[in-house]
């Protein structure tokens, strides 16, 4: 027992010391960043940074969603001014600004009613469309760290949005707060 708590105990230093060296050789400053990115409560996908610009960032994030009879579709862009950068030997961090704006357009087909309760000529399934413009100003924070020599960045952010939601013929304003959360992997 007592020889494999040792053996344990070794290989976790082992790895721990493994991802240190790495990150003390690793570069944490890298132009391009991929990887996944979401603000509450309907828009996030794949998202795409540019950091060669610094202190601004660039930002789009998007997602094309197929299915037989729904669809939906994504496509945001943000601009980030970094009001705070500090580099150590294990990572970067830094806070910054952020003003974002993002469009949507879902459909799908709902089913109504069963055909024995249908008294009326309507079709059994109503088709929805929904199209969502908006926009946002947030404060966020990112901590980018070596994972295995790949620079690794998760980023959180929270802010003020708004924006119009139309579905069929209704419109309605949109106005709240919004979180937001992603994960990117630098190159």
């Amino acid at each position: 027992m007592k020889r494999t708590m040792f053996c344990l105990i070794c290989i976790f230093v082992g790895i721990t010391l493994s991802f240190s060296v790495q990150a003390q050789e690793s570069n944490l400053i890298k132009d391009f960043g991929i990887g996944l990115q979401g603000a509450t409560p309907e828009f996030g996908g794949v998202s795409f940074r540019y950091t060669g610009l610094a202190p601004v960032y660039l930002q789009t994030v998007g997602r094309f969603i197929l299915t037989d009879e729904n669809s939906d579709h994504m496509l945001g862009a943000g601009i980030s001014y970094a009001i705070f950068e500090h580099q150590s030997r294990w990572n970067l961090s830094r806070l910054y600004f952020t003003l974002e704006g993002a469009w949507r357009y879902e459909s799908r087909m709902d089913s109504i009613t069963p055909e024995s309760e249908i008294t009326t000529q309507y079709e059994k399934t109503r088709d929805y469309t929904t199209t969502t413009l908006g926009g946002g100003l947030a404060f966020g924070g990112e901590l980018v760290f070596s994972l295995g020599g790949i620079p690794l960045g998760l980023n959180v952010e929270v802010g003020q949005g708004f924006g119009r939601e139309k579905t069929d013929s209704k419109s309605k304003g949109l106005a709240g707060v919004y979180i937001g959360a992603g994960i990117h992997a630098y190159f």
